[in-house]
């Protein structure tokens, strides 16, 4: 007790030095602790994530390295994106989860590698193997801030995963379908069933998103705090711009000075594309909307703003000899070079300086645990959760540090049709392997990040430690071998056919009970249908064969194996020139 009459009398003595403090000096020190006050009373952010599809670290007109020119698109422009990194920090070395967009989604849900998510790449055909169960019901993103117990809602608008995303507690969300989640196709038509293409001023949904985000926000910000994630369809194939953004860019394309040279025009016009320029900024209008409204709300100090890409871009040039660029980053989407993996990543908020920049990596599963400690939340995250915060980062730049729970940044990419690497960067260096052939390759990216110095033959006892803790971690998390994959995809053409097959007997028996007067004509029909079909499936078949010891880093078998096979892997003969 006489401890406790000490506090008070302090506590009392204090509280009547303030008063008289704020007599004595009544409009600043009234206004300093008012400040101080609602410093403290806005302890739960709000948290919004613009994620863009296949767009490259080099396609905004926001230089993502400070030293590298080349970092930043000189055709392409991003008013907004612009306007995010004055006010916040761009990260040189911001990663996406994986080089093709799902298992990416996947990844920045759950907080986890792509590996132990076990979705690697699009169409994972050894997923349906190892969780046929799905993720309903697993620790996600959403309850990252919903678990603090500060009354968060979230929201998902746009692209989804591979299941509905209210069945991993989301409270909004804009799905279009009853069973099926949003996909690619919803960036360009309606709906699933009538197949209706969007209309020319909704494109790749841009205005849909810009709706339901800004319905959201009318309900919510300023009333309690939110967590949006905005999945745009937009920089993905195909692309689509409203007439006014397209009318702007084509002049600007055609203002333009072009190479006179047929091969420099060829790469010059893969380059500078108007379409994908008028999307890109008919998208980028979406970013200057919800600042001008959080700021008029009186929430862009509360907010944390974060754009970034979930692999990087397949609209690039692709050079004579089979090369791709991101800018100066080698190759581009479905590969696990930088430029497949390496992505735009700017961050605005409370505490992030502006116009800074940050060199550290960092990568997109590290997001859950980043929005777990800034919303403040005290339960603790589940054991099997990779990432780590990254709020060090974000207000200290250089000089912070990111705790994670996986050895490294991995990148397990088991493709059975593109070139199957597992990599992992740990520090300055990068350890890549060859899944098919066991080549590896060592790069130190922070200065090397074209990847055109292999270090692998000068540093042997650095790969070999590099490849040893990949590999434990990869059989730890139950991450699967190309070889997985291989077998999986071969029962899966087995499945495909012999449902094709089993569809031809309906249709044959269908037509025979009817018996029509065309009947033979009718027959012929179904027969040829499912003769394009059996094409396709030893088609798949023969390139995923050859495609087993396919020895490259930067091509497949597919092309080699169509022309010898005189069919395209859809199953259409290849006319003989």
């Amino acid at each position: 007790m006489p401890v406790l009459n000490s506090l008070n009398l302090a506590i009392n003595l204090n509280f009547k030095i303030l008063i008289l403090l704020m007599k004595i000096f009544w409009f600043p020190l009234s206004l300093l602790i008012l400040s101080a006050f609602a410093s403290f009373a806005k302890d739960s952010p709000n948290f919004i994530i613009i994620y863009m599809d296949d767009l490259g670290w080099h396609q905004t007109s926001v230089q993502m390295m400070d030293s590298e020119p080349m970092s930043k698109h000189s055709f392409y422009n991003t008013p907004n994106v612009e306007r995010l990194a004055e006010m916040g920090r761009c990260f040189s070395n911001g990663y996406a989860p994986t080089a093709t967009c799902t298992g990416s989604r996947v990844s920045i849900l759950f907080g986890q590698t792509s590996a132990r998510t076990q979705y690697r790449y699009v169409f994972d055909v050894f997923h349906q193997k190892q969780r046929p169960e799905g993720y309903a019901g697993q620790y996600s993103l959403a309850d990252s801030v919903k678990t603090a117990g500060k009354n968060y809602i979230t929201a998902h608008f746009g692209k989804g995963m591979t299941e509905k995303l209210k069945l991993v507690n989301y409270d909004v969300t804009d799905e279009y379908e009853e069973h099926a989640p949003n996909g690619n196709l919803h960036g360009e038509k309606i709906d699933i069933p009538s197949r209706k293409d969007l209309p020319p001023d909704n494109p790749k949904r841009i205005y849909s998103l810009i709706d339901e985000s800004m319905k959201f926000l009318n309900k919510n910000a300023g009333k309690r705090p939110f967590m949006m994630m905005v999945s745009h369809y937009s920089v993905h194939v195909p692309h689509a711009a409203s007439k006014k953004y397209m009318d702007k860019w084509q002049a600007k394309y055609d203002a333009l000075e072009k190479p006179t040279d047929k091969e420099e025009l060829r790469l010059f016009e893969r380059e500078c594309n108007p379409l994908y320029g008028a999307m890109l900024e008919e998208t980028d209008q979406h970013i200057g909307i919800l600042l001008d409204y959080l700021k008029k709300a009186g929430e862009l100090d509360n907010t944390y703003f974060i754009f970034t890409s979930d692999n990087g871009s397949e609209c690039i040039p692709r050079t004579k000899e089979n090369r791709r660029y991101n800018g100066p980053l080698q190759e581009g989407k479905y590969s696990c070079f930088e430029g497949g993996i390496r992505v735009p990543f700017v961050v605005a908020g409370p505490g992030i300086q502006g116009g800074t920049y940050c060199d550290i990596p960092v990568v997109q599963w590290d997001l859950l645990a980043t929005l777990h400690d800034l919303s403040g939340n005290d339960t603790p995250l589940p054991d099997d959760i990779d990432g780590g915060s990254l709020r060090d980062v974000f207000f200290k730049g250089n000089k912070g540090k990111v705790k994670r729970g996986a050895p490294g940044i991995v990148h397990h990419f088991p493709s059975h049709y593109q070139v199957p690497i597992s990599a992992i960067r740990i520090g300055d260096y990068k350890f890549m392997r060859n899944m098919n052939t066991d080549e590896k390759k060592l790069f130190n990216v922070a200065v090397d990040y074209r990847e055109k110095n292999d270090l692998a033959q000068k540093m042997p006892e650095k790969v070999a430690s590099m490849d040893k803790i990949l590999r434990s971690y990869i059989e730890e998390v139950d991450g699967g071998d190309v070889k997985d994959s291989y077998q999986a995809f071969y029962e899966t053409m087995d499945d495909f056919e012999g449902r094709a097959v089993k569809d031809h007997e309906r249709k044959m028996k269908e037509l025979e009970a009817k018996m029509p007067s065309d009947f033979e004509h009718q027959k012929s029909l179904i027969d040829q249908e499912l003769e394009f079909k059996k094409r396709g499936f030893f088609a798949n078949r023969a390139i995923t064969k050859r495609q087993e010891t396919w020895p490259g880093w930067y091509d497949t078998a597919r092309k080699t194996v169509e022309a010898e096979i005189g069919m395209t892997k859809g199953g259409k003969l290849i006319k003989k020139k």
